[in-house]
């Protein structure tokens, strides 16, 4: 197991793990790396073991919010550590699912374009979802998406729609019940709606207030006809159980939970203090690439 050290970091930064060079050499290890629009969230897995040993959180913001270039980002430790894979998700901007009957590889741009989902200075992209037989289309950042093609060659590159579905489809796809899964970001939340282990709903909301949560929640159980005794509602991302949303929600919805930590993996001890809710679709985005 790799000797990690807890170290202090700048008031913009969150909590990040030294890493002990000598424990991690010739250990297969997966990066897996989150893009978002303020921050760059990275762990290492090893493989072998299915053990998470690291994990980092680097602020795109300096101290006075001006914004920090990737590629001083990319330079951090971490993110040059050998390893026999790597995965990258972006989280920002809207996603559209497609069934694959109806997808053409050519006509990505457009399908972005006809809902406005693409801006001047972005590159379209698409990912196929296997147990929805879909593709997830979407587009990312061109100066971020190249860097990071560039930086890491080999990778897998998906969106955050693409990780969540899919995980979320492998593991109920036994589930005779009805469920909500709700991934909170700053300024937008990712809903999945299954019903018996199908997806019956993915979308994106933007939140600005506590009322905007609560809208969009309490609208998709009125709009899917979910009882909510009995289809229980699970939150991922930004929120714990002490936040004004969480609360929120158990003041309606009651049959609510945090998610629990993917029980594929094992982490190590110095990790074992992170709520891994909040860091849900980093830790199973090696799982669905």
């Amino acid at each position: 197991m790799a000797n990690l050290k807890s170290i202090s970091t700048d008031k913009q930064e969150q909590e990040r793990f030294a890493l002990d060079k000598v424990s991690l050499a010739n250990k297969n290890l997966h990066l897996s790396i989150e893009v978002r629009e303020d921050t760059v969230l990275a762990c290492l897995l090893d493989k072998d073991k299915t053990q998470y040993l690291a994990w980092a959180s680097y602020n795109r913001k300096d101290e006075k919010n001006a914004n920090r270039p990737l590629p001083g980002i990319l330079k951090e430790e971490m993110l040059n550590v050998k390893c026999s894979g790597s995965s990258v998700v972006f989280t920002h901007n809207s996603a559209m699912l497609i069934p694959s009957s109806f997808f053409a590889q050519e006509s990505v741009k457009d399908y972005l374009k006809q809902q406005n989902l693409i801006k001047a200075g972005e590159t379209p992209c698409s990912d196929f979802i296997k147990n929805n037989d879909c593709y997830s289309v979407y587009a990312v950042d061109s100066s971020d998406y190249t860097l990071l093609k560039e930086k890491y060659p080999q990778a897998a590159f998906r969106h955050h729609s693409s990780v969540f579905v899919e995980y979320l489809l492998a593991q109920h796809k036994s589930n005779t019940k009805n469920e909500v899964h709700v991934c909170v970001f700053p300024g937008y939340m990712d809903m999945v709606a299954l019903q018996a282990g199908k997806l019956i709903l993915y979308n994106r909301y933007p939140i600005q207030t506590a009322n905007d949560f609560t809208y969009f929640l309490l609208w998709v159980y009125e709009e899917l006809k979910l009882k909510p005794q009995d289809s229980p509602c699970f939150f991922y991302g930004d929120i714990g159980e002490k936040s004004d949303l969480y609360q929120l929600a158990l003041k309606y919805l009651k049959n609510i939970r945090l998610a629990e930590k993917p029980g594929r993996f094992t982490f190590s001890s110095q990790l074992e203090s992170l709520p891994a809710h909040a860091y849900y679709s980093l830790f199973m985005q090696y799982l669905c690439i």
